[in-house]
């Protein structure tokens, strides 16, 4: 049976992290582990990481100084679970498990089929359920096409947040830190194609549509971000473009 580690990144969590439903998931897997990375949270996240990590020693706790942003706080879990050396795959998840633990199993699955790098999508398929609001679902749309003519392959949703990867690859995709806090899973696919190559990608990649997606509420994308998204999206292009091209 595979270990999965899954790193939670949290900022002001304190009423958005399901304790019961965390408990309950690692008391029916053995296999699965969390790390909740406090990025410098200024309510009471941590104290509810510590009541939890009492509970189970399935769950443990990750406290930043200062708060770094989503991509930061996740790059900064994921090397401290690598250097322990005990994991197969690693992955992340949003606190608020607006992608539930039901999507989270279907990508174990895909990974224990053989797949080295799976990640959920909010493409919609005829059975799904899916709570999207329109901020979102235009930011999302509008990055789908910019992916596919960066990234040169057909990605439906690149910024749904719940990817799973083998520990080698997030090993090599994690040992830099990101251009974009908001975009860094495009990054993520880049560094991928980088030190593997396309090819590997579409063989051992696999996007997996979510059946289900909750809207929690309190969305953190503001309009001034959206104005800055193409600019950081351009400097992600450019930036590993060039590197492919060197490599």
């Amino acid at each position: 049976m595979l270990k999965y580690c899954i790193i939670i990144p949290c900022f002001n969590e304190e009423k958005r992290i399901l304790t019961d439903e965390f408990l309950d998931f690692v008391n029916s897997h053995p296999n699965c582990n969390f790390l909740f990375v406090d990025d410098g949270s200024k309510d009471l996240t941590s104290e509810v990481i510590s009541n939890l990590s009492n509970q189970s020693n399935q769950i443990d706790g990750l406290i930043l100084d200062k708060n770094s942003g989503k991509a930061e706080a996740i790059r900064a879990g994921m090397n401290n679970v690598i250097k322990k050396n005990t994991y197969d795959c690693l992955g992340y998840l949003d606190a608020d498990l607006a992608i539930p633990f039901s999507e989270l199993e279907r990508l174990m699955g895909k990974v224990d089929e053989g797949f080295q790098f799976v990640f959920s999508s909010k493409k919609p398929t005829k059975n799904s359920e899916l709570e999207i609001k329109f901020k979102r679902y235009f930011v999302g749309r509008v990055l789908s096409s910019m992916v596919r003519f960066s990234l040169k392959l057909k990605i439906y949703d690149t910024q749904c947040g719940c990817k799973l990867m083998t520990s080698e690859l997030a090993s090599l995709s994690f040992k830099d830190k990101f251009i974009s806090s908001w975009l860094f899973d495009i990054e993520l696919i880049w560094r991928i194609i980088i030190s593997r190559d396309r090819a590997f990608f579409r063989e051992k990649a696999i996007e997996i549509p979510v059946k289900k997606l909750i809207d929690r509420g309190s969305s953190r994308i503001k309009i001034s971000d959206l104005f800055s998204l193409p600019f950081e999206f351009l400097k992600i292009h450019s930036y590993y473009s060039k590197l492919k091209r060197a490599n």
